[in-house]
């Protein structure tokens, strides 16, 4: 699946062309960093591969790679939440460096969150940011995500603690 964006960006279903692009572009401690424990770090060539075949079973899809003038530039995609939470879906997204400060996740956010509420029965899509990410908070607040609140204390990176800053996309009030 191919969802096409504006100036060349395009959110795309993973696939086998990703591979070998793939963990080059994620191995990077500042893209770690900004993202969950869970996220590996070093991203290896088997991290890659494990990815790419997790996102082939999804009907629809729920995670995608970011394209930017046809190639790999980042990663978007959403967990649903569980049992009475399933109204939720909260959204993860990262970018190569190389591709930092071009309106790339602007975009990508905007074509996403429009494909997740056409395809998924949700209420609610939102995105958690560690207080050090301002980049991300404002790729939020332009995509048209509202702050909605500010966990305090809510994390722990290399020993430090900081607040979660906590943005929300409602369905209908777009």
């Amino acid at each position: 699946m191919i969802i096409n964006g504006e100036r060349e960006i395009n959110l795309v279903s993973w696939n086998e062309a990703h591979f070998h692009n793939l963990y080059p572009l994620a191995n990077n401690p500042k893209i770690a960093m900004n993202l969950r424990d869970s996220y590996p770090q070093p991203y290896t060539i088997h991290d890659a591969r494990h990815w790419i075949e997790h996102n082939q079973k999804f009907n629809p899809p729920q995670n995608f790679a970011i394209e930017f003038d046809g190639k790999l530039a980042g990663s978007i995609g959403s967990e649903r939440g569980k049992d009475e939470l399933r109204t939720n879906m909260e959204m993860t997204f990262w970018i190569g460096e190389q591709f930092w400060g071009k309106g790339i996740a602007t975009e990508a956010v905007k074509l996403y969150s429009d494909y997740i509420f056409q395809k998924f029965d949700i209420q609610r899509l939102y995105a958690q940011v560690y207080d050090f990410n301002g980049q991300s908070m404002s790729v939020l607040e332009k995509a048209g995500f509202i702050p909605e609140a500010i966990l305090k204390k809510g994390f722990i990176k290399t020993g430090v603690v900081g607040d979660i800053f906590q943005y929300v996309m409602i369905r209908g009030e777009k």
